[in-house]
Parts: C-alpha cells; structure tokens; sequence
C-alpha cells in the first residue's frame, strides 16, 4: 500500500510535465499569465479552494474603512485551512487587488500553502519578507472593495478556460500553475510515471548523442 500522500507524490513532477498528462486526456490543466511573485519560489502542491469575486462598484456590503482587510476578503480568510491553495478569481482584473501582505501572514499562520491570483497582488516586500507564496499576473496597490464584492466560495470557477473545483490537485512552480480534477488524480499520477521515465531516457540518449528513433522512447 503507498502511504505517500497524494500531495507529495505531485511534488516530485513539474507543472510543465503535468501539463502534458493532462493534454494526453484531454485536458487543458494549465491556467496561463500567471507567475510566482519570489524569484526563488519553490514548487507548491495543496487542494484547491477557489474563491471569485463580483464587480459591482461601491457595494457597502464590501465597503469598510481604510486599509486591511476587505470584507468580501474576510471571508475566504475564515474559510482557509492548512492544505488549502487559494485560488481567486477576479476576472483578471490588474487596477485593484484583493491579496496582500496581512492576508499573506494570515493564511501562513493557518498553514495555507498559496495563493494563486487570476489579478494581481499588493504589499510585495512584505509578501517575500514572509515568505509566503503568491502567484497573480501582477501587483496593483489600490484595494478592491470599490470595485468588486464576494461572489461564492467552493463553488467551481473558470480561470483562463480552466475549471478549478474544491479538492482539485493545485500544482504551482516558476513555470506557472496547472490544475488536476480530483476524479483525475490517480489517472494522471499513472501517465506521469511513464511520462517521467520517457524524459529521462530521452535526457540520457541526448547527452549521449545516441538518438535514434524518437518514437521509440
């Protein structure tokens, strides 16, 4: 019986090489314009709870004084739970934010492992000073509340024509974040062992100049 967990057994893979498990099935996994907000930003692996937000201008159910935390964020904060990667959706918007630094401490201190923004974040230095993992297409320091208001929590979204469920596999390293449906798991667990074994035969015949036949690895 393997007694790895789940997670740990997607660490090991690159999200470029998931990608390509997905693509043999059919899937389209890989949620583009995204990137780690850290240069040195390791890989991630965590279940998804995916959060989207409604545009609707000056709604006083979002409104609260100053900076902090929004109350449309209040909720995805009391919701997170270690394991969690949250992903939010804000419709790729890039003149407001929802994610910054105390929202950052926050989620490390509930042993959230990331945050992957579909629109950008804010308070970066403090984002990297911590340590915490965020990618989002980039950073904006004006908060969101004028412009956007709670719209659901574990409910499916779509982000860049990915669907993103509750529980789904988030993978996420410096090429970018892919998503595995949970009823998928085990399938693509399966095709990335063989896909694993391909490249490294592969990575050996090129070092080696002795390719052959390219279909036959």
């Amino acid at each position: 019986m393997n007694n790895i967990s789940i997670e740990t057994q997607f660490l090991k893979f690159p999200t470029s090489m998931i990608s390509d498990a997905l693509d043999e099935i059919g899937i389209n996994g890989a949620i583009s314009g995204v990137a780690a907000q850290r240069n040195d930003q390791g890989r991630v692996v965590g279940r998804a709870l995916p959060v989207k937000f409604e545009k609707k201008n000056k709604d006083p159910k979002a409104w609260r004084f100053g900076g902090g935390v929004g109350k449309p964020l209040e909720q995805v904060l009391k919701t997170m739970s270690k394991g969690h990667v949250v992903v939010m959706d804000l419709q790729g918007a890039v003149n407001a934010t929802a994610w910054g630094g105390l929202a950052s401490k926050l989620a490390q201190k509930k042993g959230v492992v990331a945050t992957i923004m579909n629109g950008t974040c804010r308070d970066l230095e403090e984002i990297r000073e911590c340590g915490y993992p965020v990618w989002a297409i980039g950073v904006c320091p004006r908060r969101s509340r004028n412009d956007f208001t709670f719209g659901s929590i574990n409910e499916t979204i779509s982000v860049t024509n990915v669907e993103i469920s509750k529980n789904d596999i988030i993978v996420a390293d410096q090429s970018g974040v892919v998503c595995v449906p949970e009823q998928e798991i085990n399938k693509v667990l399966e095709l990335l062992k063989k896909i694993s074994k391909q490249e490294e035969l592969l990575e050996d015949q090129v070092l080696q100049n002795i390719i052959q036949n390219w279909d036959e690895l």
